[in-house]
């Protein structure tokens, strides 16, 4: 249920065949807009219903593996539900196949940073293999040939995702809880139903859970979980109170505190992410690596060599004495207002897209603080606006409707020494496919603008 246009669908597809299964895909978009992926699926055990779906699909089938972005509620997961019929995702299908050792990370922000960072440690000791999947880059179904016992797993964990696997009752063996701050309201209905699915993540009592002292819904899911706590934290204050193992920051070195004993692993010279945020997910990947028996070499070696991931607070380039920042990765306020603290230059912010039901709050008051400009685009453009208004009334606020334009403009404003970024706040389905298009097209018209100028 759901091909899609990305990998998951036609990863479960070629997974069941292989498994002895005859499959139907079925998707509301139809067969054009599904292309690539019915043309990398097609073959005599695969037929099609695309456009629609029908109920006796659903209820007749011997398994329904559904698109962990379907809504809790959907009326043809009932009726599957109903009929007895068994019900799984791409994710819950990989981890009841995985021998590895599986970690999982989740949380409204850094949960890909803190992922990547983590495959790359445990991937740079000698002798070691490590596999990085789940909600960051390509399917592990085709990869569980390859996965050994012993091999480490690394598993970014979306609510979506984690809502299925709950449901099954499929938890981590370790797990790192990097924050949670609202988020999807208009897929969970309410903040308590998606705190609840984030939660999910918490190992079982044999496991182990590292989370973030600094959050408090993060420690308040982690001072009732049933397992070990290991924290983390960007100040040893914030872990003095806690009997538990920690892993922080003590000024600018990263301390780690195991059965009482401190050392330092690293210093914050050696961190080449942008904002004081990225602290908290160099924490919490070096505790999860720290776990799993990596070297303090290891951790040093890997985060000296890792610059981030595209679309998350990414420098495109300086043109122009601006220096041009692509977050489009940013679909949280929150996220937004984390990217605004990470600069001490005077900002034009690009803000704006699809409506998730969530409070701007947090963008107000980072950009009353932080904002030389905020120019707001996208579905939200007028409400965003509005509340900026409001929140930061002398602020200097632009409305335009798409990206482009509103880049072009910033960038005409802006002058050398100033930074331009993208950090929408917001997700991109109203204008974009996706965040890495709507990175793109700031990337192409900050360049054209320049070439231009």
């Amino acid at each position: 249920m759901g091909l899609g246009l990305f990998d998951g669908g036609v990863s479960v597809t070629q997974h069941l065949v292989d498994a002895g299964y005859d499959v139907l895909v079925t998707d509301l978009k139809d067969e054009l807009a599904l292309a690539d992926s019915v043309a990398a699926v097609r073959g005599p055990r695969v037929s099609f219903r695309l456009g629609s779906h029908d109920e006796r699909d659903f209820t007749t089938a011997d398994l329904v593996v559904a698109n962990p972005a379907v809504k809790p509620g959907n009326p043809f997961v009932a009726a599957a539900t109903a009929a007895g019929v068994r019900l799984d995702t791409e994710i819950g299908l990989f981890v009841r196949a995985c021998r590895g050792r599986i970690t999982g990370i989740t949380g409204s922000a850094g949960k890909s940073t803190t992922s990547a960072l983590l495959h790359a440690i445990l991937a740079a000791e000698p002798r070691r293999r490590a596999f990085l999947g789940g909600n960051i880059g390509r399917s592990l179904l085709r990869a569980l040939p390859e996965i050994e016992a012993g091999d480490d797993v690394i598993l970014e964990l979306s609510s979506f995702q984690l809502h299925w696997l709950r449901r099954e009752g499929l938890r981590p063996e370790l797990a790192v809880l990097t924050n949670l701050t609202p988020n999807h309201l208009d897929w969970h209905g309410s903040f308590e139903n998606y705190r609840d699915d984030k939660a999910g993540i918490v190992p079982a009592p044999s496991g182990v859970l590292v989370a973030c002292a600094d959050d408090p819904e993060a420690r308040r899911i982690a001072a009732n979980a049933p397992c070990r706590v290991v924290w983390t934290s960007r100040s040893a204050e914030a872990c003095e109170d806690v009997a538990s193992d920690a892993v922080f920051w003590r000024d600018d070195v990263l301390v780690a505190r195991f059965s009482g004993a401190e050392r330092a692993v690293l210093a914050r010279a050696d961190v080449r992410l942008l904002g004081a945020h990225a602290l908290w997910n160099v924490a919490s990947a070096a505790a999860a690596a720290l776990l799993r028996g990596a070297s303090d070499a290891a951790i040093v070696a890997a985060v000296r060599a890792f610059s981030g991931l595209p679309h998350r607070l990414a420098p495109i380039g300086t043109f122009g004495g601006i220096l041009c920042v692509d977050d489009s990765k940013s679909t949280t306020p929150t996220a937004a207002a984390l990217a605004l603290a990470a600069f001490d230059a005077p900002v034009r912010l690009l803000a704006g897209g699809y409506d998730k039901g969530l409070d701007p709050d947090p963008i107000v008051r980072a950009a009353a603080r932080y904002a030389a400009e905020v120019v707001c685009f996208g579905a939200t453009r007028e409400a965003l606006a509005a509340a900026l208004r409001q929140g930061a009334p002398s602020l200097r606020i632009s409305i335009v409707e798409g990206l482009a334009a509103a880049a072009k403009g910033a960038f005409a404003r802006s002058a050398p020494g100033d930074v331009l970024l993208l950090s929408p706040g917001h997700a991109s389905w109203d204008q974009f496919e996706n965040y890495e298009e709507r990175g793109r097209v700031f990337a192409d018209t900050v360049r054209a603008v320049h070439s231009a100028s």
